[in-house]
């Protein structure tokens, strides 16, 4: 039980490593900003679909009949390819803004802490209005903030170090209003 329990964070971990080298790489090859933007969607969507399955699928008896892997396995795999928004919205802040990088991060840490903490009672309301073992509601729940997070983030980031920023205003002449 407890390699059950542990092994998700363990190839969470592997991945994370993996993905900081694996990003800095595409970047050069694809920029930065599609980097992060490839990243974050994967990270974010692909658990959510997982999630999805999940939900959705059919159970007899106890036995998913509909599902295409172990549902722990599945579960465990959406939690692993999470890892990928290490390469994405783990390290804009120090893009964006390398002198404030902690303060940015921590704000952004507070934000998921109380987010988080909603959206922990939210589903155990789910669940419980469920009769306490339906995981359909709040899985897809927790699928749609995924995609939609990641999806926004995906489509709003623009990972520029705020140095170049200053120095292309610095240089850039009169624009009109």
């Amino acid at each position: 039980v407890l390699v059950v329990l542990i092994l998700p964070q363990l190839t969470q971990a592997a991945v994370g490593v993996g993905v900081g080298t694996a990003s800095d790489a595409l970047a050069q090859k694809i920029g930065t900003v599609p980097t992060r933007r490839v990243l974050q969607g994967l990270s974010g969507v692909v658990p959510a679909l997982i999630l999805w399955h999940l939900a959705t699928a059919r159970t007899y008896g106890g036995d998913s009949e509909f599902t295409i892997a172990s549902p722990v396995a599945l579960f465990g795999a959406a939690q692993t390819i999470s890892a990928l928004s290490l390469g994405a919205v783990s390290v804009t802040h120090l893009e964006v803004a390398p002198r404030n990088a902690g303060t940015v991060y921590a704000l952004g840490n507070v934000a998921a802490a109380v987010s988080g903490s909603i959206t922990v009672k939210i589903f155990g309301r789910l669940l419980e209005a469920g009769g306490g073992s339906d995981f359909g509601p709040p899985f897809l729940m927790v699928a749609s903030l995924s995609a939609a997070g990641s999806l926004i983030y995906a489509a709003t980031v623009k990972s520029e170090p705020e140095i170049l920023v200053k120095k292309r205003e610095r240089y850039s002449g009169p624009t009109d209003v």
